[in-house]
């Protein structure tokens, strides 16, 4: 029972198309969104709780602290008929010469002790007023953006 849900949750914490509160790289720009750089990440939001959706409609609450890891947990999306249990998230983050926020994380723990390994990723992140936002590119209009919020 714990190998389907945990397949489900690795599905909702990768990029898909089509999804909820998902907008374009475009639109983010057009609205006056700005480029974050890694020292701002680091300064803004690292050891800072930063909650969101995921691609499928999810929810993620995630800390990227000072030591390069990163820890959390996230859902799949709900329905009015089950609750969905939140699966622990872990992993490493760093930053790279182009100055994206490359992550590694381990999601959940399946009833065998052991978790999924996602593939390494490295993306752009921007800001909106209070909002932040990330994409695989900074060129690609129509990428895709997912969007972060300091949890309060």
């Amino acid at each position: 029972m714990a190998a389907p849900r945990l397949a489900l949750l690795v599905g909702a914490l990768t990029w898909t198309s089509g999804g909820l509160a998902q907008t374009t790289l475009g639109a983010l720009l057009d609205a006056g969104a700005k480029p974050v750089t890694t020292a701002q990440f680091k300064e803004e939001l690292v050891q800072r709780v930063m909650s969101g959706p995921t691609p499928s409609g999810g929810k993620l609450e995630i800390v990227y602290t000072a030591d390069g890891r990163l820890q959390g947990s996230g859902t799949q999306a709900s329905t009015a008929s089950s609750v969905v249990p939140w699966a622990p998230i872990s992993g490493d983050w760093s930053d790279d010469d182009k100055g994206r926020i490359c992550t590694s994380m381990r999601v959940g723990v399946t009833s065998a002790g052991s978790s999924v390994l996602l593939p390494k990723r490295c993306q752009y992140w921007y800001k909106l007023g209070m909002e932040y936002y990330f994409a695989d590119s900074d060129t690609d209009r129509s990428a895709k953006v997912l969007s972060r919020a300091i949890k309060q």
